[in-house]
């Protein structure tokens, strides 16, 4: 009777490893898609036809390239009128 008992104990515990570790690998799998997912996301955004050939490029909340080739002038008046100086 304790023989088979043990058998049984036995046979739960492997039961219980299998889903931990088959659970495990679903959880990686889902990590490893989502963030794939989200780096295609972030790499598909709609680009301007502006050649933006500069070192500095004013640039919108969205991404969309305003102005291209700002001189270091330009830039200074920009942080100028930002910080109410100007």
């Amino acid at each position: 009777m304790e023989k088979n008992s043990n058998q049984s104990i036995a046979y739960s515990l492997i039961v219980l490893l299998k889903r931990v570790i088959f659970a495990f690998v679903i959880l990686v799998i889902v990590i490893v898609g989502g963030f794939l997912v989200y780096i295609g996301n972030l790499n598909s955004g709609e680009y301007s036809s502006i050649d933006a050939t500069g070192v500095y490029n004013l640039v919108d909340s969205e991404g969309n390239v305003i102005a291209t080739d700002l001189t270091a002038e330009d830039i200074e008046a920009i942080v100028e009128m930002l910080n109410g100086e100007g």
